[in-house]
Formats: C-alpha cells, sequence, structure tokens
C-alpha cells in the first residue's frame, strides 16, 4: 500500500528529529483425521449440524444487495450447517476411486467415481506429464469435486427434505470408498455422526480488523491522524467487538489505545516506525496469552516496492480465551504490500512462513484457530499464483470467511461479484480477511461478515481501509479437549534498545538504496 511509504519519510523526520472397517464399526470422522483398515487417509469435518432454512437477509452494505438465491427461490441453506468437506488421501499404484454415501448404510449409495484415465487431472503428472501413480492420490471435496457435484450427494443437500424444508433427522451418514490400487479392488466403510446445533453448547464472539493507518505519511499531507486514530478507538469500542485486531498502529498508538474503553486485555506495544510492527489486539475480558511476535524472513522494498523492508512486519500470536473453556490460537498479519516482482515473491514466502508457524503450533496444542490482518491480497483474482488459496487454504486447512459466508465456499466462481460494477477494495473479498479451522473438538463457524467504512463526523473515512467485521461461533463437541498447555501472560517490554537497534538497520537500508529514491520522490 501507498502508506507504507511514510517509512522511509519518518527516518528522514527521525534523523532530523492453512479404508475402511465395516459399517458397523462405528469409526467417527474426526478433524485430525484417521486412517482406514486399508490405509486411507480421512481428515474430515468433526460433524454436521441439522438445522432449518431461513429467509435470505442481506446486510445494508451496498456489496451485499447481489442477492444469490436457492432452488428454494428466497431461502437459503443455514450458515450455521457445515459443509460435508473431506481430504481423502489413497496409497500409491491408485488408478481408481469410488466416493459413496448414504443414510442407513445398506442401500440407497449415492457418489461419484474418476480413474486415472478418462480423469486424469486428479493425480499428480511424472515428467512427461501422464499420472504419476507412485505418488498417493490426495482427493479433496473443496476443488474440482464441487463443481461436478451435479447431484448434490455430498453436500448439504443430500439431506435435505424438501416437503417440510428442512433436514432429515438422521444421525448419521454412512461413507463407503472403494478404490482399485495395483489392479486390486480394496473396499471400506467408516460413518460421521451428526450433532444437534441447536442443543450443541456454543460461543459467539465479534471480532475486527481494521488498518487504522497510523502512519505520519498521512500528516505531512495534511491529515489528521491523532483525530483519526480517536475515531478509530470510539468505533471499535461502541460496536460490541470482543477482538479488536489492528495493523499500522504505529507512532499514534496513544491516541488509539486512550480512545478504546472496555478493552481489558492487549498485546505489547512495539513502537513506532523503524523497530515496531505496527500490530496489535484488544479483548473485552478476554485474557490474551503466549504472545509471540515473529517478522517475516523476507520482505521487498526500501526506497520502492512499497518500502516494505524498513519495518519488522510479520505477524503476532497469541492464545485467546474465549469463553466456555475454549481457546483459541489467534494470528494477526501484516503482509508485503505491491504487486512487482520482489513484493510477490515474499508474499508467498510469508503466507509459507505462517502457513508453517501454524501448522507446528497446532500439532503441538491442537484448538481452533483465527488469523487475521492485512493480507494485502485478493484470492478472487487468484493473485501470486494463487498462493494464499494454495498455501493457506490446502495447505494449511483454513476456510476464508468471506469466501464461505458470502460465496457459499466456492473459491473459484466470483462471476457475480466481478459484474456487480463494485471494487473489491473494502466492500467484497477486499484484503482485510479473516480465516479459521477447528481443532480441539471444537468447531468453528463463521455467522456474520461484514466490511465497513469507518467515517468521521463530517463522513470523511478515517483509512484507505475498510473494517472487515467477523461473528464467529465456536461450538463443542463430544471431542472436546481440556486445554493442558501453560498459558502465560506476556511481560511489558522496554523497547529502547528495539528502537535503536531499528533505526539504524533502517538507516543503513536506506543509504543503501539510495539509487531508488527518485522513484520514492514520483510516488510522493
Amino acid at each position: 500500500m501507498k502508506k507504507i511509504l511514510c517509512l522511509i519519510l519518518t527516518i528522514a523526520i527521525t534523523l532530523s528529529s492453512f479404508c475402511f472397517a465395516s459399517v458397523s464399526s462405528g469409526i467417527v470422522a474426526h478433524a485430525k483425521g484417521f486412517e482406514t483398515e486399508n490405509g486411507v487417509q480421512v481428515t474430515m469435518a468433526p460433524f454436521l449440524y441439522k438445522s432449518t432454512l431461513y429467509q435470505m437477509e442481506f446486510p445494508s452494505h451496498q456489496s451485499y444487495e447481489i442477492k444469490d438465491k436457492s432452488v428454494e427461490g428466497d431461502y437459503a441453506v443455514s450458515r450455521e450447517l457445515n459443509d460435508l468437506s473431506y481430504t481423502f488421501t489413497f496409497p500409491a499404484g491408485t488408478t481408481e476411486i469410488e466416493c459413496m454415501l448414504s443414510l442407513n448404510g445398506e442401500t440407497n449409495w449415492r457418489g461419484f467415481s474418476v480413474n486415472s484415465t478418462e480423469n486424469p487431472s486428479y493425480w499428480e503428472k511424472d515428467e512427461n506429464g501422464n499420472a504419476d501413480l507412485t505418488k498417493p492420490l490426495t482427493f479433496r471435496r473443496n476443488e474440482v469435486t464441487a463443481e461436478r457435484d451435479e447431484y448434490g450427494v455430498l453436500y448439504r443437500d443430500y439431506l435435505k427434505d424438501k416437503d417440510v424444508k428442512g433436514f432429515r433427522d438422521n444421525d448419521k451418514i454412512y461413507w463407503r470408498l472403494r478404490y482399485v490400487c495395483n489392479e486390486e479392488t480394496v473396499t471400506d466403510y467408516f460413518d460421521i455422526r451428526l450433532y444437534d446445533y441447536d442443543n450443541a453448547e456454543k460461543h459467539t464472539v465479534k471480532t475486527v480488523n481494521f488498518n487504522v493507518a497510523g502512519l505520519p505519511f498521512a500528516a505531512l499531507k495534511g491529515e489528521n491522524v491523532i483525530a483519526n486514530q480517536k475515531v478509530a478507538g470510539k468505533y471499535l469500542s461502541s460496536n460490541d467487538f470482543d477482538i479488536v485486531a489492528v495493523q499500522e498502529d504505529f507512532g499514534y498508538h496513544r491516541h488509539l489505545a486512550e480512545s478504546l474503553s472496555g478493552f481489558t486485555h492487549s498485546t505489547n506495544y512495539t513502537g513506532g516506525i523503524p523497530g515496531g510492527d505496527g500490530l496489535n489486539i484488544f479483548t473485552k475480558g478476554k485474557a490474551v496469552y503466549n504472545e509471540t511476535r515473529v517478522a517475516w524472513n523476507e520482505a521487498s522494498g526500501i526506497l520502492s516496492d512499497g518500502s516494505d523492508a524498513l519495518t519488522p512486519k510479520g505477524f503476532v500470536y497469541s492464545v485467546i480465551d474465549v469463553g466456555n473453556g475454549i481457546y483459541v490460537d489467534f494470528y494477526n498479519l501484516h503482509a508485503d504490500a505491491y504487486g512487482g516482482e520482489g513484493s510477490i515473491a515474499a508474499r508467498t514466502s510469508q503466507y509459507k512462513q505462517l502457513a508453517e508457524f501454524i501448522k507446528a503450533r497446532s500439532a503441538e496444542n491442537d484448538r481452533p484457530v483465527i488469523v487475521t490482518g492485512d493480507f494485502n491480497n485478493y484470492m478472487h483474482t487468484h493473485e501470486d499464483d494463487g498462493a494464499l488459496y494454495k498455501t493457506l487454504y490446502l495447505e494449511c486447512g483454513l476456510k476464508d470467511a468471506w469466501i464461505e459466508y458470502h460465496n457459499d465456499g466456492d473459491y473459484f466462481n466470483l462471476y457475480k461479484w466481478h459484474i456487480s460494477g463494485l471494487p473489491a477494495w473494502g466492500n467484497w473479498d477486499s484484503v482485510e480477511r479473516f480465516m479459521y479451522k477447528p481443532g480441539g473438538g471444537v468447531d468453528v463457524v463463521v455467522s456474520d461478515f461484514r466490511y465497513t467504512e469507518v467515517c468521521d463526523d463530517s463522513g470523511k473515512v478515517v483509512s484507505d481501509h475498510s473494517a472487515a467485521e467477523c461473528d464467529f461461533t465456536f461450538i463443542k463437541t463430544e471431542d472436546f479437549t481440556e486445554n493442558t498447555q501453560e498459558l502465560r501472560t506476556a511481560e511489558k517490554r522496554n523497547n529502547f534498545l528495539h528502537q535503536v537497534e531499528w533505526f539504524f538497520r533502517a538507516l543503513f537500508m536506506v543509504l543503501s538504496d539510495l539509487r531508488n529514491l527518485p522513484e520514492l520522490l514520483k510516488e510522493l
């Protein structure tokens, strides 16, 4: 983003001032996954809710006036109902698979089949472009299968009872996997339980992510940044948010923090530019533990390409007690800006770095995960060769809240939004994102998502970003596990030496990149 250019200006100012047993075996799918008797790795949503249809309602914000209607007409499936998302990994040598689903485990099996001859796109390719049978076959529901599931047999639709516009009263879904591996046909079965959402123990948390634009660049151009921080603080305080994540909280932190009321816990402020990362988390009555700040391994630009290298941008990790004994791994990040080759490479590296951190933390302590921040990347254009989708969605297992809530979990078909005439920035699939996944026997459901422009009394926006507001509902399952990890609150630290170190580091970088000064001056 252009505002990051203020980093260099601030330095100048400072210088001068992500099988089968049998039907009766009772194998139940868990979020962690399991292995069938014949070696198929299964990862599946922890449970599926029975719920009802509801009349379509849309928030007042103009971008959501685009009304998509289901086959029921003015009704749509409740957002509180999970999709049948899954990943099956079949052994190497598999040449054909058949995935079937039944509501009684005896008859009426419905599903689909694919093979390496007629459907080679599902298999990895060897150096000659042919299906590589030496590698396991990983088959994901949330990819191409979503487009070819014409009968909805693996969708929520299979459970619908159109006579009552609700869902059939079943408590299990049975699966049959049949596959051909090294010319031998193998068949396995397992089942998953269906839980009643209405009677489940659940807890809803209102979260907001806001890039507050607390940078001196705007001040040098006559913008009243102090007043903008106060307006932002007032907005965040008066809308009942439980968790607030901010970016670009730099030299005007005091004005933002003093304008926040009712927030009892927060992460530590790391200082202004160049030593601060601009990332902070504030909560109302929800303890914040294990604060960990990680700078990106790669960044692009000193006097060009967004000047991202001039601050320790990265992410802050914490564990937040959201209530009912549920602890959540919560991440707030700020990725590289701009669209040059250096920035694209840096962002791709940053997403991978974050994904590895998330996977390592989840392996140590399985908890629900929420990731938010300024990603500086759209999903609908699959920027950076789809790095966001490939790394955080496929590899890390995260879902995108806006896509799931406003585009029915379809990460590829966003045509209706493209033709809406509205820019994506701040309206739909914007760079301010929330991602999430279940863990520890706790499922996570997005119960609302909206983008809001925060304005002062005159109607003028106080940031070049909209606030991304997401309501999450956390639901305990029968597999819920109590937290056993040691949780600690972060001690206040003196940032003086850190600031001094970063001042001289930034100064050295600036002097080494003076050849790009004309480019910077041109943008200013």
